[in-house]
């Protein structure tokens, strides 16, 4: 990647601008907050939220006037677009970046987090989601391979490949539909 030129946003320009996640950047934006973390954020009070995220580091490009697109920064359990306070915050601008770069940046910001928060006995459905949202481009970016292989995971992991497979043989249970006694017996006897 070329050495890009970065500015810091100054505070007179971030009072007067617009925040949103890059289009780019949305499924990274996506995938850490919906992916299961090993702490629970309503547990936290909004205070303590607050105090773990401060002075918080951004970065985006602008896309028109007083829009800034974030692609990486939102990487905490308590962000929280609608309500953050920019000004409290340190928002860096890189002013050309293509598509792919974006993308590329905001997964990796967000895999630097998540790679580390996957609870022990759920990490064959972790990979599996990895494997399915990660775009094959970040994931030989990151990994030097077209997918996260389970023998690749397990070395990372510190886990065997058998508790991957376990892992995997329970989750294949879990979705297989069950049928009910009284379906059973209603095919039984159905003529």
């Amino acid at each position: 990647m070329a050495k890009i030129v970065k500015k810091l946003l100054p505070l007179k320009e971030l009072k007067s601008c617009t925040f949103i996640v890059h289009p780019n950047a949305k499924p990274a934006f996506d995938f850490f907050f919906n992916h299961s973390h090993l702490f629970s954020r309503s547990r936290l009070k909004a205070s303590t939220l607050q105090r773990l995220h401060h002075n918080l580091t951004l970065y985006g490009m602008k896309t028109q006037e007083n829009e800034i697109a974030l692609f990486s920064g939102y990487e905490f359990i308590g962000f929280d677009l609608a309500n953050i306070n920019l000004t409290q915050h340190n928002v860096i601008i890189l002013p050309s970046l293509t598509d792919e770069e974006i993308t590329l940046q905001a997964w990796i910001a967000t895999l630097r987090v998540v790679l580390t928060s996957a609870p022990t006995e759920h990490l064959e459905k972790f990979r599996r989601a990895l494997n399915d949202s990660v775009p094959s481009c970040c994931i030989r970016y990151l990994f030097e391979q077209k997918s996260i292989t389970q023998k690749v995971w397990s070395e990372v992991n510190a886990v065997s490949r058998d508790t991957l497979a376990k892992q995997n043989q329970k989750m294949n249970k879990t979705t297989e539909p069950q049928i009910s006694i009284f379906e059973r017996l209603g095919n039984k006897y159905a003529g």
